[in-house]
């Protein structure tokens, strides 16, 4: 009965020190640098002089799928136009927050106009709350639907 009670907590102990060592392995080194991509399709839902707000569905590929709101405004009242905006993003794993600075260039015959811009992450919750990140987009803007299609590259470190 005593050997049979010893070797139970000598193998207790042995799974409790290989649960410590893999969990040693498998424990986060610290912040990790990522490239990632993600595609933004929204309309604007209100407009105030030269501010706007958009909603979009967003696709990342860290963060999967989420939607977003986008407070921007614009500088000047003929295209091309320069702007900035700050957008929260809502995801399963925690809110993010950004800041961008954008141009919509000259309109086509059919209405719709060239994004391109640069921004960065501001905070947020979960794991958007210490990460930093910076990235490029570029996208199209139709005037006449107000919908915008953008494609987003960067790098991000959580």
């Amino acid at each position: 009965m005593r050997r049979a009670l010893v070797g139970a907590v000598g193998m207790i102990g042995l799974v409790i020190v290989t649960g410590f060592s893999a969990y040693a392995v498998a424990a986060p080194k610290g912040p990790t640098k990522r490239a990632f991509t993600q595609t933004d399709l929204g309309a604007q839902i209100s407009a105030k002089g030269n501010s706007f707000v958009s909603v979009y569905k967003v696709v990342s590929s860290l963060d999967g799928t989420g939607a977003s709101i986008q407070d921007g405004s614009v500088t000047g009242t003929a295209f091309p136009l320069s702007g900035t905006d700050t957008t929260t993003t809502y995801f399963a794993n925690g809110v993010g927050k950004s800041k961008d600075k954008y141009k919509l260039g000259a309109l086509n015959a059919k209405g719709i106009s060239t994004i391109t811009g640069s921004g960065k992450c501001v905070g947020g919750t979960g794991v958007h709350k210490k990460e930093k990140c910076t990235y490029t987009f570029t996208g199209t803007y139709n005037t006449k639907t107000t919908v915008a299609n953008v494609k987003v590259t960067g790098t991000n470190t959580r």
